[in-house]
């Protein structure tokens, strides 16, 4: 396959971006992908209330910053899963497209610990977050100024704890795929 320039692309040698995961995970994965999204629109939508109140009232939205600095954190969490799946989370692959062609049991034992490490990074989030969803369920924490504006953070606590969960399950998923692929290449050899 070529681009438009004529230059061979890797495709051929790429898996598909997105292979089912599970019937459950899936759905899920893609749900919040969607709301990923969505959380996108609302943002701008909160910005550009903001900017055209002050510019044209001269009354800004308020709780846009708060709003804004928790959208943020909720839109990563929310994609992530769903960024690993199709595998576009940021990477050098320049080493591993090299390894796929002339080594490729070593291009799928570093793509095995990738994914492994990724798990682990997870598995760390997942540690720390969950004490941290309990305290602000249970203390009420919240963000922002009493009497001007406040939002609970529980929300974005389990934003968080569940798209790194997710996270995790799908890094282990395609770590299992690159032991299977590389069990394949030496049964071949």
């Amino acid at each position: 396959m070529s681009d438009e320039f004529g230059r061979g692309t890797d495709d051929e040698a790429r898996p598909r971006a997105e292979e089912p995961i599970t019937p459950v995970l899936t759905p899920l994965v893609r749900i919040l992908d969607a709301a990923g999204a969505i959380t996108v629109l609302v943002m701008v939508a909160i910005v550009n209330v903001d900017v055209f109140g002050r510019f044209f009232a001269n009354r800004p939205l308020v709780g846009t910053l708060e709003l804004t600095e928790m959208g943020i954190i909720a839109i990563v969490f929310l994609v992530l899963a769903r960024t690993v799946a199709v595998r576009r989370l940021t990477r050098s692959e320049t080493l591993l497209d090299i390894l796929r062609r002339r080594a490729d049991k070593v291009n799928l034992m570093l793509r095995t610990g990738f994914n492994l490490c990724g798990a682990l990074v997870m598995a760390v989030i997942i540690w720390g977050q969950f004490p941290r969803l309990v305290d602000a369920w249970s203390r009420g924490y919240f963000k922002g100024n009493v009497g001007i504006f406040t939002a609970p953070t529980w929300p974005l606590e389990a934003i968080v704890l569940i798209g790194a969960t997710l996270a995790a399950i799908q890094f282990l998923v395609m770590a299992r795929r690159n032991l299977k692929a590389l069990q394949d290449v030496r049964s071949a050899s």
